[in-house]
């Protein structure tokens, strides 16, 4: 089943994705998934600024826009994770990461298929708990991956509820 509007987040996000990876290379790779996550709280704080006073200072930088860096930043997290694994870290190609971030994207859309069928509420505040919760804890990295797609759909969902 198709979702317009999750498909034009997804395609928003890689068109970012893809931008960054011309502009700044694969400089993401020799970050700390701890320091991503503290990247997130920072988007994340932004959000909750805005939310409540109401309004933003920066129009230049929509509050979607800030929905899809934390979008982002956990795909790049699920990347290093598949890289870690799979592939060289210092011979991975932007095609190689490319090919990756697709495959993710696809699997966030699988995700968003079958959350739809729940009666989920969204809210930042469960999205700030669950990064909280990495920040605090060593999570072992094949519980970590279904962790950060869980937090993947419930922005795509908050998103949704909230254009």
């Amino acid at each position: 089943m198709n979702d317009p509007y999750v498909d034009f987040i997804i395609k928003k996000c890689r068109k970012l994705f893809l931008k960054k990876l011309k502009d700044y290379g694969l400089s993401w790779k020799f970050i700390h998934n701890y320091s991503i996550i503290d990247q997130i709280l920072i988007k994340i704080i932004r959000i909750k600024n805005i939310q409540s006073k109401g309004f933003q200072k920066i129009k230049e930088e929509k509050i979607t826009d800030t929905y899809i860096d934390i979008i982002n930043y956990l795909i790049i997290m699920l990347i290093k994770l598949d890289i870690s694994f799979t592939y060289n870290f210092n011979k991975i190609s932007h095609n190689d990461v490319i090919l990756i971030y697709n495959q993710k994207l696809k699997r966030i859309k699988n995700y968003t298929d079958c959350k739809k069928k729940t009666l989920n509420k969204f809210s930042i505040n469960n999205v700030l708990k669950n990064i909280l919760l990495l920040k605090k804890n060593r999570i072992l990295l094949e519980k970590l991956e279904k962790f950060c797609f869980k937090i993947l759909v419930d922005i795509i969902f908050l998103l949704k509820q909230n254009p």
